[in-house]
């Protein structure tokens, strides 16, 4: 038997398919599966159900969890033994994030990078997604807006963060500054396309004339494109403080009346399946939060009480 051999059972239990654990050890769906086949002749049965959806471990598959994790962590050990450039233990492994747009690219690839640079074999992957996934995804770290639409026991919340109705001063010169939420009515509006990711009436007393409906005259799946949009003079679009107000040309409108705080929540990897490396990047994005919570929480006083808000705004 090839101690090597656990390495990829124990990299598939995690990824939950044969490609995705080709892909974090550099192998390609032929050499997984080939050593696979090679471990279960050697134990005699089977460890892992194989099906056009992934797969999944066998009870012989999880009895040996424990004893590949013992091979990880050996030789993460003679990774620790090395130094990077500051002085310090060196790590390596992947690490795979998955994250809303705006909050990957403004709290987590600057972590990442940082992280790369204190330890060089460390790799990430960094895929933008919005919602935390009824069942994990295979990701070490998932960061997503809202609940879960069925219950997992890993969810914790990460951050709460505001947003605020905002537009650029050409829009307002031109169609007026509203001065109550009734105002917005006759506004055009930048936001989602997906109808499920709305602003309830009784949050921030807006009517389905208004928002979703025909009053969004430039929808996108992109945080981004909004913030763009909206800077440009295309309308008032409902946008996290933590983008809009680094744009000089964006101007906050109908404060504190439309404000929304909405939640980050995160779920990790199961502890056995979790990888060497996850928990210092997990460590610098909580570290990152709250070094910014100003940034995600700009107008929200110290010790106030937070009003329920929706949690489907991204």
């Amino acid at each position: 038997m090839r101690a090597d051999d656990l390495l990829i059972l124990l990299e598939v239990a995690r990824c939950g398919s044969l490609a995705g654990a080709g892909a974090a050890l550099g192998l390609n769906h032929a050499t997984v599966s080939r050593r696979l086949s090679a471990l279960e002749r050697d134990v005699g049965r089977p460890v892992l159900v194989r099906g056009p959806a992934g797969c999944h471990v066998t009870d012989l598959g999880r009895a040996l969890l424990e004893a590949s994790e013992r091979v990880e962590n050996a030789v993460a050990e003679v990774y620790r033994h090395s130094k990077n450039a500051h002085g310090e233990r060196a790590l390596s492994g992947l690490v795979r994030i998955t994250a809303p747009e705006g909050f990957a690219a403004a709290f987590v690839a600057p972590v990442l990078a940082r992280v790369h640079r204190e330890h060089p074999a460390v790799v990430s992957e960094l895929v933008t997604t919005a919602r935390l996934p009824v069942h994990g995804t295979g990701a070490d770290i998932e960061i997503g807006v809202g609940a879960p639409l069925i219950h997992r026991g890993n969810v914790e919340i990460l951050t709460a963060y505001e947003l605020g109705l905002y537009a650029s001063e050409d829009y307002l010169a031109a169609r007026g500054t509203p001065t109550s939420t009734a105002d917005l009515a006759v506004h055009s509006f930048v936001y989602y396309i997906d109808s499920l990711l709305r602003i309830e009436d009784g949050d921030l007393a807006l009517t389905d004339a208004a928002i979703p409906g025909r009053a969004v005259q430039i929808g996108s799946t992109s945080i981004h494109a909004h913030v763009a949009a909206a800077a440009a003079g295309g309308g008032i679009g409902l946008l996290p403080a933590f983008l809009a107000d680094r744009h000089a040309n964006l101007r906050r409108v109908l404060s504190p009346a439309g404000n929304v705080q909405a939640r980050f929540r995160v779920a990790l990897a199961p502890e056995r399946l979790r990888r060497p490396a996850t928990i210092l990047v997990m460590e610098e994005i909580r570290r990152e939060v709250n070094r910014r919570r100003h940034e995600l929480l700009p107008q929200t006083a110290p010790g106030a009480a937070q009003r329920r808000q929706p949690e489907e705004i991204l």
